[in-house]
């Protein structure tokens, strides 16, 4: 029953966003009296958004890109976590390394759709590598934080009692210290990943909620446009709450 309660608890917020959002976009309509290829009423979204789930069509869609955010997630962490532990416990190699990924840190994955496009065609393999570049960064830069933020009294502790090697030290004491952080930015890296699956699919998508969204631009439908917006955020909602109850799992386990 508590765990019930606590699950309803946690629901109840976004309930009422979700209330606050369509009270004001009804509201919109009622004072600015659009026309409907602008902006369409909550109830012909709704419609158009039924309609995508009987017809099959928006689990196409939704598949799509949760295949392409998750691939290009796990590859970006594969090649990331690896780096940032080594890059947040030896100082030579951040001295070299850390200069590359703040050059190129800031540049946005819009910027690399027609080196994309140049270098993996229009198939899916460029697609992956624009979320790859979203996701990139945040994983490695919340594990380098996670190891050096690992407390050297817990260090200490750990060679006190037994951890006699470096790779005894790193496997029991740093790399469990640093997982609550390193998962953080796990989940900071697959929300900005889920939020650049428009334009990874801008790079001539035939599927996905993101071809959804300039499909619906292109033939001015923007019931379409909206939709595609509303199951991509009730879909980072759902998906980051089971990051957060990972985290709390993880969290436990390291104190």
């Amino acid at each position: 029953m508590v765990n019930l309660r606590n699950q309803m608890q946690g629901i109840v917020p976004y309930f009422l966003a979700g209330l606050a959002i369509i009270v004001v976009w009804q509201g919109a309509i009622e004072i600015l009296n659009p026309s409907a290829a602008i902006l369409p009423t909550p109830g012909a979204t709704a419609s158009t958004l039924w309609t995508l789930i009987a017809t099959g069509e928006l689990f196409t869609h939704v598949f799509a890109s949760l295949s392409r955010v998750l691939s290009a997630w796990a590859l970006a962490a594969i090649i990331a976590i690896p780096l940032g532990l080594i890059q947040g416990s030896n100082r030579r190699f951040e001295s070299v390394f850390d200069p590359v990924v703040e050059l190129f840190r800031p540049i946005s994955p819009l910027a690399w759709i027609p080196l994309a496009i140049l270098w993996f065609g229009i198939g899916e393999s460029g697609k992956i590598f624009i979320i790859f570049i979203a996701t990139f960064f945040p994983i490695l830069l919340n594990t380098v934080s996670g190891v050096k933020a690992v407390d050297p009294v817990m260090i200490r502790a750990g060679r006190i009692l037994g951890c006699d090697t470096s790779l005894k030290l790193f496997l029991k004491v740093i790399l469990p210290a640093a997982m609550p952080t390193i998962l953080v930015g796990l989940r900071i890296a697959f929300g900005t990943g889920w939020a650049a699956i428009i334009a990874a699919e801008l790079v001539a998508a035939q599927e996905g909620l993101g071809f959804l969204i300039s499909d619906g631009m292109e033939i001015l439908r923007s019931d379409l446009v909206l939709a595609g917006m509303v199951v991509i955020g009730i879909l980072g909602v759902m998906i980051d709450s089971v990051f957060r109850l990972i985290g709390r799992k993880v969290n436990w386990g390291a104190q």
